[in-house]
């Protein structure tokens, strides 16, 4: 297996800035700075930069950033509902609806308040635990299904 040796050099960014400025005549503050691909990108401001900004800038060369955590992605159980069809909503969106739904809503007697509850008793009765955005997803998505269906 062959060697490999790998060289390391760390330069402060005050050294580069001052080098920088040796060559060009730039503002007077040093506000940004990143990486992009192969080109180090720095931005230099000429009037008065807030006290709020400043903190920013020298928190950015002590801190490096973070890794995004990986999010958990939210899925709902639908195991054992049997699927009505298949539509692409208003939003885009491929979906699938369900036979509890359709038969919970299509009594179109009830106010918005009561449907949200009904698709919130239903989720819940397949052991999920529903947050108002799928909730919202599931009662938007079968109402549309049931206008398509009336006309």
């Amino acid at each position: 297996m062959p060697e490999e040796i790998l060289t390391l050099v760390k330069i402060p960014l005050e050294e580069i800035e001052e080098w920088i400025r040796a060559k060009h005549v730039l503002p007077k503050v040093l506000t940004d700075f990143r990486i992009e691909e192969n080109t180090l990108l720095l931005y230099f401001v000429d009037g008065p930069v807030s006290r709020k900004q400043e903190d920013s800038t020298s928190s950015r060369s002590a801190v490096r950033k973070k890794r995004r955590a990986r999010r958990k992605r939210n899925r709902m159980k639908t195991r054992g509902w049997q699927v009505v069809a298949r539509i692409t909503n208003s939003k885009g969106q491929k979906c699938a609806i369900y036979k509890p739904f359709v038969d919970a809503l299509r009594n179109s007697k009830l106010t918005v308040e009561e449907q949200k509850t009904v698709v919130e008793k239903i989720l819940r009765s397949n052991r999920n635990k529903p947050s108002e955005v799928s909730i919202q997803y599931f009662l938007e998505n079968t109402l549309e299904y049931l206008a398509g269906q009336q006309i």
